[in-house]
């Protein structure tokens, strides 16, 4: 009876936690309200493209830009 069960860890990844917690503060609504798209744009509103980039942005804890050539 003195036997401790096996732990397992596993690895929570933060970009979930991000989204969902961005989603809730309205950034959608907040960015789509004040930049609205053009007429020929199709697909996710540019609210949710900019909530899904600051997410890995975020996640990744590295803004800079990366070089192209040396």
């Amino acid at each position: 009876m003195n036997e401790q069960p096996p732990i397992q860890t596993e690895c929570v990844d933060d970009v979930p936690l991000l989204l969902a917690h961005m989603e809730r503060l309205g950034l959608v609504d907040i960015l789509d309200a004040h930049f609205p798209a053009h007429g020929n744009h199709r697909g996710l509103s540019l609210g949710l493209r900019c909530l899904v980039w600051l997410a890995h942005i975020l996640s990744r804890a590295n803004h800079r830009l990366d070089r192209v050539r040396a």
